[in-house]
């Protein structure tokens, strides 16, 4: 290489080196977001560090619509971890989100019938919401039935009043 052009080569050499560097395909592909299953311990937590209130309008707002559907699922399977979430929501529960809890409980109820009755106890007793009177109710009707622990004597009374009538 001639003395002449060393200099052209370097100065290549050096645009080379200050272009701006292109991704790689990986690189340019967006990074896959994992967003986990609400879990009641997760619920749990989040109550505990913010509030019942504050949690449930979290769940409840825009930023994700499909929150409150996982806690009342998980709220319907009867699993106690899920009742004591709902234990801490259902003062705070009204309108359409009310509705959607009391739905959850009585689902849950021919599942676990003296954890709901003593979430209902804890949290003013039974409702026409969620002690429906429907036509399908037999299977949660004889798990109320099937209570006999005396500190749920009231509420299972009150349930079944609900259940029955009509």
């Amino acid at each position: 290489m001639s003395i002449r052009l060393l200099p052209l080569a370097f100065c290549a050499l050096l645009a080379a080196g200050c272009s701006p560097r292109t991704a790689s395909t990986e690189e340019a592909e967006p990074a896959a977001v994992s967003v986990e299953p609400l879990t009641a311990a997760r619920v749990a937590d989040l109550i505990a560090a913010d509030g019942a209130a504050h949690t449930l309008a979290v769940l409840t707002g825009p930023a994700d619509t499909s929150g409150f559907d996982q806690v009342t699922a998980g709220i319907a399977t009867g699993d106690p971890a899920w009742l004591a979430v709902a234990q801490s929501f259902r003062p705070h529960g009204d309108g359409w989100f009310g509705e959607g809890l009391s739905d959850a409980l009585y689902k849950s109820l021919s599942k676990n019938a003296p954890g709901v009755l003593a979430v209902l106890k804890a949290t003013g007793g039974a409702s026409e919401l969620t002690c429906e009177s429907t036509t399908d109710n037999a299977a949660a009707i004889a798990a109320v039935t099937a209570v006999t622990d005396p500190a749920l004597a009231d509420v299972k009374a009150e349930c079944l009043g609900y259940m029955t009538a009509g």
